[in-house]
């Protein structure tokens, strides 16, 4: 186990929404060497080699991995915060443990985004997901505010198979919820 605990530093308002918090976090080893490993198991990352700085989203947290920070925007709450980071520390363990199976990505990844969801999904609006339509229901799946499943026409009609199918693959990839 490379990282035990990630131990915040400081807490003020998110300044982009100010029902929220954001944080800084101390890393107590260096992680400079795993961040490309972590670009490479993290769909929905952006690394910047010359940097050494890892970017990525968490539903509606930003989270910014530096060689021995992180900072995390949008974040519930202190609770919020401590499980956000007990989970980065998996994260940041499992690549450290799996190193020798993990090929390191060192170039930056196309982003998905709810117009890609969007273009996957049924298109039907039928609002049986609790939504006005299929679009706020792509930016809420990527917000982890729903899981896959929640579209029923994906998985009740067969005429969606296909669509399904790459759905669960990209939902999975981001570590979203399928079901």
């Amino acid at each position: 186990m490379l990282i035990k605990k990630i131990e915040i530093v400081h807490v003020e308002p998110c300044v982009a929404d100010a029902e929220k918090i954001r944080l800084v976090a101390r890393i107590p080893e260096d992680i400079r060497e795993w961040l490309p490993y972590l670009n490479a198991k993290m769909a929905n990352a952006t690394y910047i080699k010359e940097s050494d700085i890892l970017t990525f989203t968490k539903g509606a947290r930003l989270i910014t991995l530096y060689p021995r920070k992180v900072t995390i925007a949008k974040a519930e709450d202190l609770e919020d915060a401590e499980k956000t980071l007990a989970w980065l520390a998996e994260r940041i363990n499992f690549v450290y443990e799996n190193r020798e199976a993990i090929e390191p990505l060192y170039e930056k990844k196309m982003r998905i985004n709810p117009l890609d969801i969007y273009g996957w999904l049924p298109k039907t609006n039928c609002r049986a997901c609790g939504e006005t339509g299929c679009l706020p229901f792509a930016l809420l799946l990527l917000q982890e505010k729903h899981a896959l499943t929640d579209c029923r026409p994906l998985f009740e009609d067969d005429r969606f198979r296909e669509q399904r199918l790459r759905l669960e693959e990209v939902v999975e990839a981001l570590g979203l919820s399928v079901a």
